[in-house]
């Protein structure tokens, strides 16, 4: 298997550069803990895509049977206008 290799400049004028430069100058396994750091922002990152999507895609569906998203009375008044999926879709939530 290839290895290959990466190259990182940190401009120390910079806050944040010398923070994080600073944090890897410290760690033994550099490779190990950017793998993993990069990692897991990517899986907190995509986990906050899908929230805010989801919600948004809820907020238009809500907006186009014509309920403020915020009136939860509205929505109980109106539930049998809605298709039951959306409750569905609520109640496991």
């Amino acid at each position: 298997m290839a290895t290959k290799r990466i190259n990182l400049s940190f401009s120390m004028d910079r806050e944040e550069d010398a923070k994080v430069y600073n944090i890897l100058s410290t760690q033994r396994y550099k490779t190990d803990y950017v793998i993993k750091a990069v990692l897991s922002y990517i899986g907190e990152r995509d986990k906050d895509f899908d929230r805010e999507t989801v919600k948004e895609v809820v907020k238009e569906a809500l907006r186009e049977y014509g309920i403020d998203s915020k009136d939860l009375n509205k929505i109980e008044n109106n539930q049998e206008k809605l298709p039951g999926e959306i409750f569905d879709m609520f109640n496991t939530l």
